[in-house]
């Protein structure tokens, strides 16, 4: 049984079918073709909206369907298990975001009304060539005119989106100065621009999302009217970067889609593949590179779930929360994707074949995610940036109630304030002052048939050497203490560090609140004490688990493949082999039950 929030994500699964059946919409073979003919893929992105999937992006109170950010997150891992470009080019109605975070309530209800009713897409022009990252060097300009409206002048290149979007989200100068309130933020529709006075640049040729418009967009004395801006003049920084702490979190369910789909794809070669008579999922090396990458989707899972439900819960610390998020999950199963091509052998760069073929867009689709919203360098240096403030001793811990809310996947969560959500936190971080009454409720647990006294034991002493190892780096960063200039690389190891800690915290307590729901190769917690007796820091170790626990996690790998389920903590059926879609059935207004996803 899975938690309410997921239904609509099982429900899709069903509805869209069995993607290795040709004649479905988001078909293996249908995303294979597009790839080679860097087609965008328009038929698809079309099947998505009759289905209503659009409604999603738009907030309940503006007559939209968005209540719960697990939901959200949960669709996006159905589609980004099929066809990463399709996820991607739907996902730009994240934009809306913005609109959200900042827009009055004129513009909320008139973005709300560009959504639902014309199926309008955003794009999020804020990048230029010559700038990347560095946004307050941007050098498109929104020149104020007498009358109120605005002159832009100049090009945003690359995004997604750019030729085929219907409206704007764009970042552009108000002020010439080298300073933080120098750029303002805008959302224009296209229907209000004069036609002559804005151009596209040519798509571009991607190595991964190869169907994708990504391409730019460029602006010749147009005016747009004063409605426009969103916020306060000079505020758009601001909002920009407000605008990443959600959609950062976003981005896992991107991640976690691929890593499902590689995973397997490699598994199931491994488990038909004949060397050295046997099947080669049995040889000592292969089971623990499957092993390996199963608890690497695991780990990126419990992270996606309680980062997703503390955007609701603690929306203000989502400075931080959302760059680990963004940062681990991607690297978590970037670095799975690379194991698991060994797997595969030499059959990893034969493209015909109809299942490699699809492991291959799927390493090359997943890659872009490190890249998204801030690349992983820009996360690592704000998180490095927030160190001190994050390890802070001295406040209290959270009350049983939040962190009920936090890691209690039946707990019903409030709805996501976006005026709680800040550039950056004031605050020590919540999960780090949590672990404590983590640690205790875990001595305090009595052993059960599904976790005996044993194993009870070596998971505590384990929890113990963490939290040693915990210790040790809040020692480490407080030692390395920088007042302003640029982040040190010595620093960035820290944050990278801080997020294998926060990931391994967020599995801790999921266990511990959940333990009676998911099953027993849940309750166990054999899989937890993988996590926690992985080297703190890595993506990956083969070889450094016991083979007691490689074994076990295998088993639970191997177990979810033959039922065709999603590789989950969660009960996730998959559409059944063979499966036809069928379109009529998914409605995300629509009160779900659990009778209709019985296998």
């Amino acid at each position: 049984m899975s938690p309410a929030q997921y239904l609509p994500a099982l429900v899709l699964e069903q509805s869209l079918g069995d993607p290795w059946l040709a004649d479905n919409s988001l078909s293996y073979a249908t995303a294979l073709q597009l790839d080679e003919e860097d087609a965008f893929p328009e038929a698809q992105v079309t099947t998505l909206n009759a289905l209503g999937l659009h409604k999603g992006y738009v907030p309940h109170g503006y007559g939209g369907s968005f209540r719960n950010s697990e939901t959200f997150l949960a669709l996006g891992r159905v589609l980004a298990r099929r066809n990463m470009s399709v996820a991607v080019a739907y996902s730009t109605m994240l934009w809306s975001t913005l609109g959200w975070l900042g827009g009055n309530e004129r513009q909320k209800h008139e973005m709300a009304r560009w959504i639902m009713q014309a199926g309008s897409f955003p794009c999020l022009a804020y990048s230029e060539a010559d700038h990347g990252a560095d946004l307050s060097a941007n050098q498109l300009t929104a020149t104020l005119n007498d009358d109120g409206s605005y002159t832009l002048n100049g090009e945003k290149w690359p995004i997604n989106r750019a030729i085929r979007s219907g409206f704007l989200v764009l970042l552009a100068r108000t002020e010439q100065g080298a300073h933080l309130r120098n750029h303002s933020l805008f959302i224009v529709a296209k229907d209000q621009l004069d036609s002559q006075c804005y151009y596209h640049l040519p798509r571009i040729k991607t190595h991964g999302l190869k169907g994708c418009d990504i391409s730019g967009i460029g602006f010749r004395h147009c005016v747009i009217p004063a409605s426009c801006r969103v916020g306060l003049e000079g505020h758009g920084l601001e909002l920009a970067l407000r605008g990443f702490q959600v959609t950062r979190t976003y981005c896992t369910a991107l991640s976690l889609g691929v890593g499902d789909g590689a995973l397997r794809v490699a598994a199931e070669h491994a488990a038909n593949r004949q060397l050295y008579g046997t099947t080669i999922d049995q040889l000592p090396h292969t089971r623990d590179v499957l092993a390996n990458a199963y608890l690497s989707q695991r780990l990126a899972e419990c992270l996606s779930i309680v980062t997703a439900r503390g955007l609701h819960v603690f929306p203000e610390l989502y400075s931080s929360w959302s760059s680990i998020a963004k940062v681990q999950a991607s690297q978590l199963v970037d670095f799975a994707c690379k194991e698991l091509s060994g797997v595969l052998g030499a059959r990893f760069y034969m493209r015909d074949q109809h299942g490699v073929g699809m492991f291959q867009k799927f390493v090359r689709d997943g890659a872009v995610v490190s890249i998204f919203d801030g690349s992983t360098a820009v996360c690592l240096d704000s998180l490095a940036t927030l160190l001190d403030t994050l390890t802070r001793d001295g406040e209290p811990p959270p009350t049983q109630d939040m962190l009920r809310a936090l890691f209690d996947l039946e707990h019903d969560l409030p709805d996501l304030d976006y005026d709680r959500v800040k550039i950056y936190s004031r605050a020590s971080d919540p999960l780090l002052r949590a672990l404590p009454q983590l640690v205790q409720r875990l001595e305090t647990l009595a052993a059960c048939n599904d976790c005996d006294t044993a194993t009870l034991y070596r998971l505590q002493a384990s929890t113990r050497r963490f939290m040693a190892r915990v210790d040790g780096l809040k020692v480490q960063i407080a030692q390395a203490r920088q007042r302003g200039g640029r982040n040190s690389a010595l620093r960035f190891a820290q944050a990278q560090s801080y997020c294998a800690v926060f990931t391994v915290a967020a599995c801790l307590g999921l266990w511990l609140f959940n333990r009676e729901k998911f099953g027993r190769a849940f309750k166990t917690g054999q899989w937890l004490e993988a996590a926690l007796n992985r080297e703190l820091g890595a993506t990956f170790r083969t070889g450094a688990l016991d083979p007691t626990l490689t074994d076990a996690l295998f088993a639970q790998l191997d177990a979810q493949r033959r039922r065709g389920d999603m590789f989950s903590l969660l009960n996730w059926p998959l559409a059944e082999p063979g499966q036809r879609e069928h379109l009529h059935g998914f409605d995300l207004d629509k009160e779900y039950r659990f009778e209709p996803l019985a296998r």
